[in-house]
C-alpha cells in the first residue's frame, strides 16, 4: 500500500514538472516575439508567407470561416496574427490540435472524416476552421502519372472506394488503370472517358462454294421362265417380279405376261417377253454435277466495348421423342449470324473479338428416331480475336477441301470377273470440292446529317399494280411515279449543237452562215411506269440550260415487270 503511494507521488511529480517545462518554453516564446520590433514582418512571418505560396503545411487563419483539406496521417501548421488564448476540436478522434507558439497550432489528421476547430484570438473573436480529412491517394496518383503520361486521370478516394474520373486515349489503356487501382481500393468507381470515334460498323463476308461430280453405274435383271424366275438386285433397281398367267380358252381368259417392277432409281429399263418368259434389265448410268454458292454480308454497327450480335434468318422446330410415345417441340437458328466485339486502341486500331456463323438445313444430316425424323444442320462458323486499323480487310478462316467417296458393291466372284462382272456389280464415286472464306472489314462510323439520308429506301420505289397491270399485263409492282410531275415537265427550246444520227453520214457544211440549230429533243413518256431517260439526237452546247416535256402520248410499261427497256 505504501509502495502504491509513493508510485503516485512521483508520477505526479514528474507531471508539474513537465508542465512547468512547457510554461516555461511558452514564456521564452512570448517574450522573443514580444521583443522583435514591429515595423516590419520577422523572419519567422516571411518564411511562413513565402512557404504558404509555395504549397507548404502553413495556413493562415485569416478570416471567420475557412476550409481546410488534410491527408490522413499528415499535419499541418495554422497561423493567425494575434496571439491564440484558446480553441475547441469538435472530433477529437478526427484530428488533434496542439499549441506549438502564442499564434500557431499543429492540426495533425488521424483518421479520415470531417470535423471543425474553433479558434479565438486575443480579442475574443472567433474563427472557424471545417476540416476535411481524406485517404492518401498520392501514391497511385504518382504511379498513374508515370506509368500512363498520355492520360489525364483525376484520383478522388471516398472511404473504401475511388473515383477516377478524366481521358484516356485507348481503351485498353483504361482496364490497365482500373487494375492498379484495385491494388489500393477494394471498389473502384470508373468514369474514365476514352477519346476519339467509339462507333465501329463491322462488314463481314462470307463466301463459299460447293462443287460435286457424282458418277454411278449399275446393273439388275430378272429372268423369268413360267414359274422359275433369277433375279439380282446388287444396285436396288428391281424391287418385285410376276409371274406370266396362261390364258382360258375356256372362259375367254387373255394370258398375263410375266411383269418386273421397279425402284425408280434406273435411268434405262427394258424387257424381252416371248410368252411366259420374259428378261428385264434395269441399268443405272448416271453423271451429275452440283454447285453451291453461298455469299452473306451482314453489317453491324456498335460502339467500342459493347457486345453486338446479328441474325438473319429464322428458327424452324424440331421433334424431340419424349418417354411413353410423346414428343416435343424445340426451335434452333439458322441463317446467318454475325458476333462481334470491338475495342478501340487509339491510333486507328481496333481490337476484334468476333463469332460469325452461316448455317443452313441439311436433309443428308438427318436422323429418324421412333418415325420421327430430325433435321441436320450443316454450319460454318469461326470464333476469333484479331487486331487490324480500321478500314483494312483481314480474312479470318478459310478452307480449301476435296472429299472423294467411292463405294463397289457386288456378289462375290462374280462381281470381280472381268467384262461380265459388271452385270453383278454396282460401282459408285462422289468428288466434293469445297472453298470457304471469311473476312472482316471494321470502320468508323458516324450517324449521317439530314441530307445525306437516302430520299428513297428498298422498297419505297414501287407500289401495287391496278387491275389492268395485275390481271392484263402480269405485273406484280410497278414503279412509283409522282403524275404530276410525269405528265407535265416541258421541253423549253434551247441552243443545241447538231450531231450526226447513229449509222448516217455527216451532213455536209454549208458554205453560207450557218443556221440556227435545231432545237429538236424527244422524251419516252411515261406514267405509272419505270421514267425513261431522256433521249436527245443533238448535243447541248455547254453551259445551255436543257428541260423536256412529254407528249400527250399515254404511258406504258415495257416487259413483264415493267422494268424492261423497249427495243
Amino acid at each position: 500500500m505504501g509502495t502504491t503511494r509513493m508510485g503516485r507521488a512521483w508520477w505526479q511529480a514528474g507531471r508539474g514538472l513537465a508542465l512547468g517545462c512547457v510554461s516555461v518554453a511558452l514564456a521564452v516564446a512570448a517574450s522573443r516575439a514580444a521583443a522583435q520590433p514591429t515595423g516590419g514582418p520577422t523572419r519567422a512571418s516571411v518564411g511562413n508567407t513565402i512557404m504558404a505560396a509555395a504549397g507548404s503545411p502553413v495556413f493562415h487563419v485569416d478570416g471567420p470561416s475557412r476550409r481546410l483539406e488534410i491527408i490522413v496521417t499528415n499535419s499541418r501548421l495554422l497561423t493567425m496574427k494575434k496571439k491564440i488564448p484558446r480553441l475547441l476540436v469538435n472530433n477529437e478522434d478526427i484530428i488533434r490540435a496542439t499549441p506549438i507558439s502564442p499564434n500557431q497550432i499543429q492540426v495533425f489528421a488521424q483518421q479520415v472524416g470531417v470535423t471543425s476547430l474553433t479558434i479565438w484570438d486575443e480579442d475574443g473573436r472567433a474563427h472557424t476552421l471545417d476540416i476535411v480529412v481524406k485517404p492518401d491517394s498520392r501514391q497511385l496518383e504518382e504511379i498513374l502519372r508515370t506509368e500512363f503520361p498520355d492520360a489525364s486521370i483525376r484520383v478522388r478516394p471516398i472511404n473504401n472506394s475511388v473515383y477516377l474520373t478524366g481521358y484516356a486515349p485507348r481503351s485498353d489503356m483504361v482496364d490497365s488503370i482500373v487494375r492498379i487501382a484495385e491494388e489500393f481500393y477494394p471498389s473502384v468507381i470508373n468514369r474514365i472517358d476514352v477519346g476519339g470515334v467509339q462507333q465501329i460498323a463491322l462488314k463481314v463476308k462470307v463466301m463459299e462454294v460447293s462443287r460435286t461430280k457424282l458418277r454411278s453405274a449399275g446393273f439388275d435383271w430378272a429372268y423369268i421362265d413360267g414359274n422359275t424366275a433369277v433375279v439380282q438386285t446388287v444396285s436396288q433397281l428391281a424391287s418385285a417380279v410376276t409371274a406370266g398367267v396362261a390364258g382360258n380358252p375356256i372362259s375367254g381368259t387373255p394370258p398375263t405376261p410375266p411383269a418386273a417392277a421397279a425402284t425408280g432409281g434406273d435411268t434405262v429399263r427394258f424387257q424381252i417377253v416371248d410368252g411366259n418368259r420374259g428378261f428385264f434389265g434395269f441399268i443405272e448410268a448416271l453423271r451429275q454435277y452440283d454447285l453451291i454458292k453461298v455469299l452473306a454480308e451482314p453489317t453491324l454497327v456498335t460502339v467500342s466495348g459493347r457486345p453486338a450480335a446479328f441474325n438473319s434468318g429464322g428458327e424452324f422446330p424440331i421433334v424431340v421423342p419424349q418417354s411413353l410415345g410423346t414428343v416435343s417441340i424445340e426451335y434452333r437458328e439458322v441463317g446467318t449470324r454475325v458476333d462481334f466485339v470491338p475495342l478501340v486502341l487509339g491510333n486507328g486500331n481496333i481490337r476484334l473479338e468476333v463469332r460469325p456463323s452461316v448455317s443452313e438445313i441439311d436433309p443428308a444430316r438427318s436422323v429418324t428416331i421412333n418415325n420421327v425424323t430430325v433435321p441436320g444442320l450443316r454450319t460454318r462458323w469461326v470464333d476469333t480475336a484479331v487486331e487490324m486499323r480500321a478500314g483494312q480487310t483481314l480474312a479470318l478462316a478459310g478452307l480449301i477441301q476435296t472429299r472423294v467417296e467411292a463405294q463397289n458393291r457386288g456378289l462375290p466372284w462374280l462381281a470381280d470377273l472381268p467384262w461380265v462382272g459388271a452385270a453383278f456389280r454396282r460401282v459408285e464415286e462422289e468428288n466434293n470440292e469445297v472453298e470457304l472464306l471469311i473476312m472482316v472489314t471494321p470502320e468508323f462510323v458516324d450517324a449521317m446529317d439530314p441530307e445525306e439520308v437516302p430520299p428513297v429506301g428498298p422498297g419505297q420505289a414501287t407500289t401495287s399494280p391496278n387491275d389492268v397491270e395485275l390481271y392484263w399485263r402480269g405485273y406484280l409492282e410497278v414503279p412509283r411515279c409522282d403524275l404530276d410531275a410525269c405528265h407535265h415537265m416541258v421541253v423549253e427550246e434551247q441552243d443545241v449543237e447538231p450531231v450526226p444520227a447513229p449509222n448516217h453520214p455527216p451532213a455536209q457544211a454549208a458554205p453560207t452562215a450557218a443556221p440556227r440549230s435545231s432545237r429538236r429533243a424527244t422524251v419516252r413518256p411515261v406514267g405509272r411506269g419505270v421514267q425513261q431517260p431522256f433521249s436527245f439526237h443533238q448535243a447541248p452546247r455547254p453551259g445551255a440550260p436543257i428541260s423536256a416535256s412529254v407528249g400527250s402520248e399515254p404511258p406504258r410499261l415495257v416487259g413483264p415487270s415493267g422494268y424492261d427497256d423497249g427495243r
